[in-house]
């Protein structure tokens, strides 16, 4: 996972959990995110909006050649998770863990494109986070997008 330098100065809760993320992802055994992190890259983020690249490879790929619907939700939940760090609104210490996932498929995306995920804060409160992400192919067309509900986990740690 990989993160400008720019916008780790304008979110440092964002490089933090970034760098932890890559951190543990190094010592332990291989987990299912573990196949798109390293693909994964943060290119913008403003309050409320992160948007990230990746690149599809073909372990990502079904046996059509296109990204694995198993594939996009989880690049929408990893995603839109981390998106929480950029809310204008109340800040958690923790990503929080998922409650609710829904994911459209409207288009498919061949091996070798990289794709726009482009996930945007829409509410968060005490407990509960709402994100939206859409999914871009090169043409810009809209090919997946996502409803994410989260749940706060900080006072329980």
């Amino acid at each position: 996972m990989k993160l400008d330098e720019k916008i780790s100065e304008r979110y440092p809760k964002l490089k933090e959990t970034t760098d932890y993320y890559n951190r543990s992802h190094e010592k332990r055994p291989i987990f299912w995110e573990d196949n798109v992190a390293a693909e994964l890259s943060i290119v913008a983020a403003e309050p409320d909006i992160l948007t990230w690249e990746f690149t599809v490879k073909e372990k990502h790929c079904n046996q059509l050649g296109n990204l694995h619907g198993g594939c996009v939700a989880t690049l929408i939940d990893i995603c839109s998770s981390f998106a929480v760090l950029v809310s204008s609104r109340k800040l958690w210490t923790l990503i929080g863990i998922s409650t609710d996932l829904s994911v459209s498929y409207m288009r498919g995306v061949s091996e070798g494109e990289t794709i726009r995920i482009v996930c945007e804060v829409q509410r968060v409160g005490s407990t509960l986070a709402n994100i939206f992400t859409r999914v871009y192919d090169q043409e810009k067309h809209l090919c997946y997008s996502g409803s994410h509900t989260k749940f706060n986990i900080d006072s329980r740690l």
